[in-house]
């Protein structure tokens, strides 16, 4: 595998898991109605890097498809998480960040 294509794997990868973190804290957040938009893109941003990457390790011939709509969720859901407390978000808007940095420069 590529070095490329081993950070944008890195990437994708551990977007998932930071979203994990940040979900669980929105869901403990005392007014969940504010993260309820938070919820919603943090689970889509997560079933979609996890896609992606498997199309990435396949060496799929339409992951050029997948990777501009996986970069602007992961644009979407960074951005959404700087509207609320810091405390358990850095590191997941870090991570999608990350992921949307290494999809566009992918495609």
């Amino acid at each position: 595998m590529l070095p490329r294509q081993q950070h944008l794997l890195n990437a994708l990868n551990a977007c998932p898991a930071a979203r994990n973190e940040c979900f669980a804290g929105n869901l403990a957040a005392p007014d969940g109605a504010p993260a309820a938009r938070s919820i919603q893109l943090t689970r889509d941003c997560a079933d979609l890097c996890q896609l992606v990457a498997a199309f990435v390790a396949r060496g799929s011939e339409h992951v050029k498809f997948l990777l501009r709509e996986c970069a602007e969720l992961c644009r979407a859901c960074a951005d959404e998480e700087t509207q609320l407390p810091p405390d358990y978000c850095r590191r997941c808007t870090d991570a999608c960040r990350q992921a949307d940095n290494a999809c566009r420069t992918a495609y």
